[in-house]
């Protein structure tokens, strides 16, 4: 369960278990119900309707460490956006690997479970001298809203 995960996350962390860390565990387990992605700051101004005294540096921090331990999943928009995602390793609902669709033009994020077989990347790892340990991949592009929209605009 989601929330399960973040709770022993941040119990390794020695956070205690405090008002701000259960209304962030309550929003990002409702962000990977849904698989919205998020900045820090949509979730700081989130949680602050909440809690006004929650700090923005204390969300941004939990962020980076969920982050680490690959329980948020970290999407980088060649405009200079971060989102994050709740659906980093064992956090998915699945809990199955997958990799994401990105829209450069609308920043929706999508999972898909297309992935190079374990030979393959142990293949790229031998021809690069490089042990491969773990991997993510990222395909940015154009959702289908954004496509339609476009096509719209240009019949206008």
């Amino acid at each position: 369960m989601i929330e399960d995960r973040l709770e022993a996350v941040f119990s390794e962390l020695g956070q205690r278990n405090s008002a701000p860390r259960r209304l962030l565990t309550e929003a990002l387990t409702q962000l990977a119900q849904t698989g919205e992605g998020f900045t820090s700051e949509d979730l700081w101004h989130r949680l602050k309707q909440s809690n006004d005294s929650i700090g923005r540096a204390t969300v941004f921090r939990a962020v980076k460490q969920l982050v680490e331990r690959d329980v948020l999943d970290c999407i980088d928009f060649s405009d200079g956006t971060r989102l994050y995602r709740a659906c980093g390793g064992r956090l998915h609902e699945h809990g199955d690997h997958h990799h994401h669709l990105a829209c450069t033009t609308c920043h929706r994020i999508s999972n898909f479970h297309f992935c190079f077989p374990n030979d393959q990347l142990e293949k790229i790892g031998e021809n690069e001298s490089f042990r491969v340990l773990g991997h993510t991949l990222t395909l940015y592009g154009t959702c289908k809203g954004c496509q339609d929209a476009a096509s719209e605009a240009a019949t206008d």
